[in-house]
């Protein structure tokens, strides 16, 4: 089963257009047919709306931390399982994090949950939780800090020979002055140590991108992005809340909304990290409109990307999907 739910939009305009987000609570919940995704026609719900959650599958259910919603950031954490006899989700709700985030990520190894960086209500994070499954009552367990603090990021995670790693590459940082940090760096974190360690950067800042660990020595991460317009518009922001004059506030308003109507979309491009050769390298393109802040999903051979982010303020309805085919050697 494939679960799409919550999320975020601008329904009624744009918000330079004085558009207001709307959060969600809806579920799609989809069935894999032989040729394409079939939507299971009944209404599912979560209990309230939430967008911005990190999530991650787990043997237990799907679990997802924190958000935001017209309310603020979220602490809370649900465990979300499907009834397969009575058709029906099912929710636990888990022990809190230690406080409230927003576009964190998170990952599984064995029967726990890791959960990393995002935003909170005055700053970003560098925190780095686990969370035992087999062990609720004992809440979660705070680790050793991430080496930056970041939100946005991706973060895999690989068991094997050389024991349990997780990987987090590129993210951002939100600054005091509007203008934000991006970041080209990756790290991998030790679970048995408990220490990060920097691996090869990445040739540009990404942040907001997807990605999945494939196989034993391999990362792939869809899209992203680069920030170049994103900085733009927040240097644009920081100079009309410092503007006094309003002629010159019009003007930059004016050019703030011209930038972000006339956005060219996010990064296509799909990358590879090699763990053994520690090495980045471009290995192919989206031919799609390619989405942001949304969570790509492994399904058996293939590969979904949900709705998303496309330009500044568009949200799509459309589900990405490409098959991993191996070339013989």
């Amino acid at each position: 089963m494939l679960f799409i739910a919550g999320g975020a939009n601008f329904p009624k305009a744009m918000p330079w257009e004085g558009g207001v987000k709307a959060f969600h609570s809806d579920i799609s919940v989809y069935n894999k047919g032989l040729r394409k995704l079939k939507l299971i026609t009944k209404s599912f719900s979560l209990p309230y709306p939430v967008a911005y959650a990190a999530c991650c599958n787990t043997p237990n259910g799907i679990l997802y931390a924190g958000g935001e919603n017209e309310k603020g950031i979220s602490d809370n954490v649900w465990l979300m399982l499907w009834d397969d006899k009575n058709k029906e989700i099912l929710f636990k709700i888990l022990p809190a994090l230690p406080g409230p985030v927003s576009n964190a990520a998170a990952t599984l190894i064995g029967n726990t949950v890791y959960i990393a960086g995002g935003e909170t209500v005055t700053n970003t994070s560098s925190q780095f939780l686990a969370f035992d499954l087999c062990n609720i009552p004992a809440g979660w367990k705070k680790l050793a800090d991430i080496p930056l603090p970041l939100s946005h990021t991706v973060m895999t995670a690989f068991s094997g020979k050389t024991g349990d790693k997780i990987f987090i590459c590129g993210g951002r940082k939100k600054n005091s002055n509007g203008i934000s940090d991006l970041y080209n760096n990756v790290f991998v974190y030790d679970v048995a140590s408990n220490r990060w360690e920097e691996k090869k950067a990445m040739s540009y800042a990404l942040s907001a991108g997807t990605g999945i660990s494939y196989d034993a020595n391999n990362i792939l991460l869809f899209g992203g992005d680069k920030g170049i317009v994103f900085h733009k518009t927040e240097t644009l922001i920081a100079a009309i809340k410092a503007e006094n004059d309003p002629v010159k506030k019009q003007q930059l308003i004016l050019e703030k909304n011209k930038l972000q109507s006339e956005h060219p979309g996010f990064s296509k491009e799909v990358l590879l990290y090699n763990i053994k050769n520690d090495s980045w390298k471009i290995i192919g393109t989206i031919p799609f409109e390619t989405p942001v802040t949304t969570t790509a999903v492994q399904w058996k051979s293939r590969i979904i990307i949900p709705s998303g982010e496309i330009r500044a303020g568009v949200r799509s309805s459309k589900i990405l999907s490409v098959k991993i085919q191996q070339k013989n050697k």
